[in-house]
């Protein structure tokens, strides 16, 4: 009764939706269950490689005799580079997505870059050699989503431009 009820309520097309779904929930769920896993592991490799950045400068300026755990970030970032090239050959897994993002994308230094702020690393890198423990950094979602939309407008931005000349 309640079965029909709701059939009624979604009118035609609902319906058709409706059985297309029962004849096929298997497939559906199997291919939304892979897409799930595979945006987890690309959600994972970007933590692993954020930590794997973070670790690499704390590591590096923990052996530099003029630097140490007192020392300013833009000093660190002035007497040391960030091992981008390394963290990508690194990575586990050849996809990376953050939060909320609906299509991962390759691990390159470009993508690596879009993604984390070299100073946030050093901060974050300064703050594991004072004691902090590697498992509580994680990178923010929110300042990437605020990278990325920067990103977007630039980019829009440069192309009105192009079009207006």
């Amino acid at each position: 009764m309640i079965r029909s009820f709701l059939e009624m309520m979604m009118g035609e097309v609902g319906r058709q939706i409706l059985y297309f779904y029962e004849a096929n929930a298997c497939v559906i769920n199997s291919v939304v269950l892979s897409y799930g896993l595979f945006m987890f592991l690309c959600w994972n490799n970007l933590v692993r490689v954020y930590r794997y950045l973070v670790v690499e400068v704390a590591k590096t300026v923990h052996l530099n005799e003029d630097l140490n755990r007192k020392s300013t970030n833009k000093r660190v970032r002035e007497m040391i580079n960030i091992p981008w090239e390394k963290a990508v050959e690194a990575a586990p897994f050849p996809f990376v997505g953050h939060v909320g993002a609906l299509l991962p994308k390759r691990i390159s230094v470009e993508t690596l870059q879009l993604y984390f702020d070299d100073k946030e690393i050093v901060d974050l890198a300064i703050k594991l050699l004072k004691g902090a423990h590697i498992k509580t950094i994680t990178p923010s979602s929110r300042k990437l989503g605020a990278r990325l939309r920067e990103q977007k407008n630039a980019e829009r931005k440069a192309e009105k431009e192009e079009a207006q000349e």
